[in-house]
């Protein structure tokens, strides 16, 4: 019985055996595979814990005239980053950084630049050293850092560094519970490493900045330096372990290659502050330390500008070492914005306007001196810009990395008079009121009106007078007449006609107290109203020669201008041409002229005001004349009152006459015969159409020794019905604004 039972137990062995063998076999192989053939894919992913997406950022749009002349330009260049994910973390916080560890990094950091000659990023509006004072910069910047860090207006600098050494850990602080606050240790038991004066101010700087950027794990790349030199990128390269987190990046940066040409329109890029957080990073999803268009042309065309980012993911291990580096969606480059300006003939125009005032100032030494005036010329057909000149001039690099030496230059150079300046226009102002007077029938080309010499319609408490330069008190004046020979008789009948409303609304058609339609920042002005607080019934016929309350600005002047060229259609003025690709290959969109409003005046009525205005532009003398040009110009100027000794001198134009192409307008503070520069802006105007700069020639014209003595008989006498004689000019002589009673007192003036 025992041999057939031994049988079957034999058997039961072998087969547990071999089984044994097989699941030994299919062990090995499945080690194997796992060790030896996806043992390295297995090992990464053991090691991987995190992974970090970068934002790569895209080279941004250029900005170029309409012939394609660069203002900008995008330089490859080094920069140096901090990067959260490589930084020491606190032990009992880690979303939190080691202030001890970071700040002698940063010393560090700083210590090399120094000795390499190199600049880091500082925008903490506080001086480098005590006594500490506020930079006299923009005042956004201030307003920021008494944002963030939730101080009153009246904080000090010193109440202001204070925080930035409690938030940053550079200096220690007791907290109620009795803890360093830098480090929630026990006060007494700290162990924190002291910096000087010195080394705290500069540690400051960069922590500020830090907490602009809300420098953080969700926003894990701090600027610290831009455009280092190769030998500082070399060095750092090779101590790279001693300064931790610290990074090399090379990247494109924003240049800006016109110096002081169109500085005042270009703008300038910057970090995204906290009171514009909401609209780019949670709105608009841009990376929380993007570089953005902050002002200007930068920031109004910020959307094509800017492009696309890419993403670069960074893989980590438990220990927080890198394990890979993918980029996983390349960058795509911004668009070209090609503008309407004419660079050549914006620097010409630069030119013309600097060297008259430096003759006009030569030979008034002892008595009118022009310290700012600005000119605008627009294109006729489509209301594009061509140029737009503010003076003082400044370089584009001065106002973007030493404000302050352009803020406070004689002239306030920063301040863009051709857009925000607003002024009274004076005698410019008439040929308006003709051509709402004959678009309303209460006048024609061939309506006759007497001047009497001095106007008496509110008599006797007012009575303003007429120079009655080139004509007689009796004459006959018709339109043209008018206005070659300024007459107020004329336009104070006229206004009193056509009512304070009448003329409003006729200025709001030719672009005064209005929006322009431009992309940038311009003020809007206004005008004389009946809700005014010096609101009387004389104010009506000042407003009919462009004085009292009647504030506007060159840009609407050359509007103004535009509108009668075009016999009463209005184009909203642009700077944008076109959006071209990156590599303007393509056109992406034009601009087309878009009509803001429109009234009509029909041929013999835009007849009867060009007429007036080609006799003053015939007036001009040699060498400033205009009849040698080959085709008429119209002007009008005017000498509006400042103060009861000041006046600025002011024309509009249009050229050709009959055939317009271009308006030009001018405002120059305290100063006269500004309509003797048009000759070479048009010259310059001609050169530029054929891509030529304009050559300068010397200037041997006399400019004058008074704002009042024109060549041509362009000149009033009127008083201010609001009583006072004198309006104090604020600090850009822009209008103030006016104040009193009704006086018949006459002050001389166009």
């Amino acid at each position: 019985m025992s041999k057939p039972f031994e049988k079957v137990h034999t058997r039961r062995l072998a087969a547990l055996a071999a089984c044994c063998v097989l699941l030994f076999l299919a062990a090995s192989v499945r080690t194997f595979q796992f060790q030896i053939v996806q043992g390295e894919g297995f090992r990464k992913q053991v090691e991987k814990s995190t992974a970090a997406v970068v934002s790569v950022s895209a080279a941004r749009g250029e900005i170029v005239d309409r012939n394609g002349i660069p203002f900008t330009r995008n330089k490859a260049a080094f920069s140096v980053e901090i990067d959260h994910i490589f930084l020491r973390k606190q032990k009992q916080n880690q979303a939190r950084l080691d202030n001890d560890a970071l700040n002698a990094t940063l010393l560090k950091l700083m210590s090399t630049f120094e000795q390499m000659g190199e600049e880091w990023i500082d925008n903490l509006p506080i001086s480098q050293t005590a006594p500490y004072t506020f930079i006299d910069t923009e005042e956004s910047a201030l307003q920021r850092l008494r944002s963030k860090l939730e101080v009153e207006t009246y904080a000090t600098p010193e109440d202001c560094l204070y925080w930035i050494y409690l938030e940053g850990g550079i200096k220690k602080y007791q907290n109620k519970s009795g803890k360093c606050t830098h480090c929630g240790e026990k006060f007494d038991d700290c162990t924190f490493i002291g910096y000087s004066e010195e080394d705290s101010r500069k540690l400051a700087g960069v922590r500020y900045q830090m907490m602009l950027m809300d420098f953080s794990r969700y926003n894990n790349r701090f600027t610290f330096a831009e455009d280092i030199g190769a030998e500082t990128v070399a060095l750092l390269k090779e101590l790279s372990e001693e300064y931790p987190g610290v990074t090399i990046s090379e990247k494109a940066i924003r240049t800006y290659v016109s110096g002081d040409v169109a500085s005042h329109l270009l703008g300038k890029v910057g970090p995204i502050y906290a009171e514009n957080y909401d609209e780019y990073v949670t709105q608009k999803g841009y990376p929380a330390n993007a570089i953005i268009g902050i002002s200007g042309i930068e920031r109004a065309f910020e959307e094509e500008l800017r492009g696309k980012n890419g993403k670069m993911t960074v893989s980590l291990n438990s220990k927080g070492d890198v394990v890979s580096v993918e980029e996983s969606v390349a960058p795509i480059a911004g668009n070209t914005i090609q503008l309407t300006l004419d660079y050549n003939l914006q620097k010409a125009v630069q030119q013309i306007l600097a060297e008259y005032i430096e003759s006009y100032n030569k030979a008034n030494v002892d008595k009118h001196e022009t310290k700012a005036a600005a000119i605008v010329v627009l294109d006729v057909k489509t209301g594009g810009m061509l140029a737009c000149v503010s003076y003082p001039y400044f370089d584009i690099n001065d106002y973007i990395n030493r404000y302050s030496s352009v803020a406070q230059a004689e002239g306030n150079p920063a301040f863009n008079r051709a857009l925000n300046g607003i002024y009274r226009p004076g005698s410019s102002f008439k040929p308006l009121i003709a051509a709402a007077g004959m678009a309303e029938g209460i006048i024609s080309p061939e309506s006759e009106i007497e001047c009497v010499g001095r106007y008496m319609y509110y008599a006797p408490t007012y009575t303003p007078s007429c120079l009655n330069d080139g004509h007689r008190p009796g004459s006959m004046q018709t339109v043209t007449s008018s206005l070659w020979h300024s007459c107020n008789i004329f336009y104070f009948e006229t206004g009193c006609l056509l009512t304070i409303e009448k003329m409003n609304h006729y200025a709001n058609m030719f672009g005064f107290a209005v929006p322009t339609g431009l992309e940038i920042s311009n003020a809007l002005g206004y005008l004389n109203t009946r809700e005014d607080e010096n609101w009387q019934e004389g104010n009506v016929i000042q407003e009919a020669i462009g004085q009292l309350n009647t504030g506007v600005t060159p840009l609407q002047m050359a509007i103004e201008a535009m509108t009668l060229a075009n016999k009463g259609t209005r184009y909203e003025s642009h700077l944008l041409k076109a959006v071209l690709s990156n590599d303007t290959t393509q056109v992406i969109r034009e601009q087309e002229p878009v009509v803001a409003s429109q009234f009509t005046l029909t041929e013999e009525q835009f007849k009867a005001i060009a007429d007036g205005m080609v006799l003053v532009g015939n007036s001009i003398p040699s060498p400033n004349q205009l009849t040698d040009l080959g085709y008429p110009v119209a002007v009008k100027t005017g000498t509006p009152q400042v103060t009861k000794e000041t006046f600025n001198h002011a024309f509009i134009s249009f050229a050709p006459a009959y055939e317009p192409e271009i308006a030009v307008a001018c405002i120059m503070e305290d100063g006269g015969n500004s309509h003797h520069m048009l000759q070479k802006i048009l010259l310059a105007y001609e050169q530029s159409k054929k891509g030529l700069p304009f050559e300068m020639e010397p200037d041997t014209s006399d400019p004058g020794t008074s704002p009042g003595n024109s060549s041509s008989p362009d000149g009033s006498v009127q008083s201010n019905p609001s009583g006072s004689s004198e309006n104090t000019a604020s600090e850009t002589s822009a209008l103030s604004e006016p104040e009193g009673t009704n006086s018949s007192e006459g002050i001389t003036s166009e």
